[in-house]
C-alpha cells in the first residue's frame, strides 16, 4: 500500500466559527485519533492533502504525519467529509494505526478480464460490490482487489467466499455477490394486427350498450300508443 507525507499543524480555535476561520486561511480542519491516545484537532493544508490523496490508491494511503514538525506519526484515513455542493474537502478524521497491530480498511474493486457471454451479447456484466471490508497488518493493505471474470458465463457469479488475497481476512458476507452475469431481458413489440383488435371486454361493452340504446326506443315508441288507448278509455267512461 502507498505511503504519503504530510504536515498538519496543532488547531486552537474550535467549534464552526473556528473551522470557518481555518478554511479561509487555506487549510482543512481534521482531528487524529487512537492506539490510547487522546484526540488531537489538527489542520492540513488543502492543497497539500489533494496532492496525498492523488496517487492511484486514493485515500486508501498510509499517512506519515507531522504535527508542528513532530516526530511522523502512521495513520490512515477514516472519514472525509465534503461540502455538498462544490464537493471541497471540508473535514478529515484520521486514526493512528500501528505495524504490529491488524487494522479494517475498504478496499476498491477491480474487475479484469471479460466474459464471453457479456462480449457476444447473451449477459449483462453486474458488478454489484465496488469494495471490500478487509483487516490485515498495515504491510498487508493492498491497493486494490482484482476480480477476474473471464470465465464467468449467464447466470454465473463471485461472491465474497470465492475471492482470496494473501494475509488479508475479507469481513464482508461471504454469500454476497460481488459480481454476476445477468441474462438480458428481451422485450417484444404487440404485432399491428393485435393492437387492431378490440379486447373481449370492449367488445361485449359495446354489444351492451347497443341493446340498452335499442330497448330506450322501442320503450319510446310504446309510450304514445299507450297514452292513446287511456285517453280513449276515459272519453267512454264520460
Amino acid at each position: 500500500m502507498a505511503t504519503v507525507k504530510l504536515s498538519s499543524t496543532a488547531r486552537s480555535t474550535m467549534g464552526k466559527q473556528g473551522a470557518k476561520h481555518t478554511r479561509s486561511e487555506g487549510r482543512i480542519p481534521a482531528v487524529l485519533y487512537g492506539e490510547a491516545q487522546g484526540s488531537v484537532p489538527i489542520s492540513v493544508d488543502a492543497h497539500d492533502l489533494r496532492v496525498a490523496l492523488s496517487t492511484p490508491s486514493g485515500r486508501n494511503v498510509i499517512i506519515l504525519l507531522s504535527v508542528d514538525g513532530g516526530e511522523p506519526t502512521r495513520a490512515v484515513i477514516r472519514e472525509m467529509s465534503r461540502d455538498p455542493i462544490s464537493r471541497r474537502i471540508i473535514h478529515v478524521d484520521m486514526q493512528r494505526i500501528s505495524e504490529n497491530k491488524p487494522v479494517v480498511m475498504h478496499i476498491p474493486v477491480v474487475v479484469v478480464g471479460e466474459s464471453l457471454a457479456v462480449k457476444e451479447g447473451r449477459g449483462i456484466l453486474d458488478h454489484t460490490m465496488r469494495q471490500l471490508e478487509v483487516r490485515c497488518l498495515p504491510r498487508d493493505i493492498p491497493e486494490h482487489i482484482d476480480v477476474d471474470v473471464t470465465g464467468l458465463e449467464v447466470k454465473q457469479s463471485i461472491h465474497v467466499g470465492d475471492i482470496v488475497v494473501p494475509n488479508v481476512e475479507l469481513l464482508d458476507i461471504k454469500e454476497r455477490p460481488v459480481v454476476e452475469i445477468l441474462q438480458p431481458t428481451l422485450f417484444q413489440e404487440p404485432s399491428a394486427a393485435a393492437e387492431a383488435a378490440p379486447a373481449e371486454g370492449e367488445a361485449a361493452e359495446g354489444e351492451g350498450a347497443e341493446g340498452e340504446a335499442a330497448e330506450g326506443e322501442e320503450g319510446k315508441k310504446k309510450e304514445p300508443k299507450e297514452k292513446e288507448k287511456k285517453d280513449k278509455k276515459e272519453e267512454k267512461a264520460r
